[in-house]
């Protein structure tokens, strides 16, 4: 009843996953036990590293803006915003064109 189970495109064997799961529980276990022993919790090993200056009470003196925290990322990409806000108009109908001419255009490169 519980050994094999037909499913038209070959088997499922209850035996053979639970023989995977040992494996991976097994290999996830070793690795686990590589980790560092001289680890103490509630001490200095589990306090946070800000680049070696104190860490504040209070968490909103270092607190990032979400504006700050792809800058990098934004002005990289500001060309090719802008050129997405000339398509950007705020009809849904204009969005469901370019849904349908998307579409087409995959569907055609998947035929060729």
């Amino acid at each position: 009843m519980w050994n094999q189970l037909e499913t038209g495109f070959g088997y499922w064997n209850v035996f053979v996953w639970l023989f995977f799961f040992l494996i991976v529980s097994g290999f996830v276990l070793w690795v686990r036990s590589l980790g560092r022993m001289d680890y103490k919790r509630n001490t200095d090993q589990d306090e946070i590293y800000l680049s070696g200056n104190e860490v504040p009470e209070d968490g909103a003196a270092i607190s990032v803006p979400a504006s700050s925290s792809y800058w990098g990322f934004r002005v990289a990409m500001e060309p090719l915003y802008r050129l997405l806000d000339r398509f950007h108009s705020g009809n849904a109908s204009d969005y469901a064109g370019y849904f349908v001419v998307t579409t087409a255009l995959i569907g055609l490169l998947i035929l060729l």
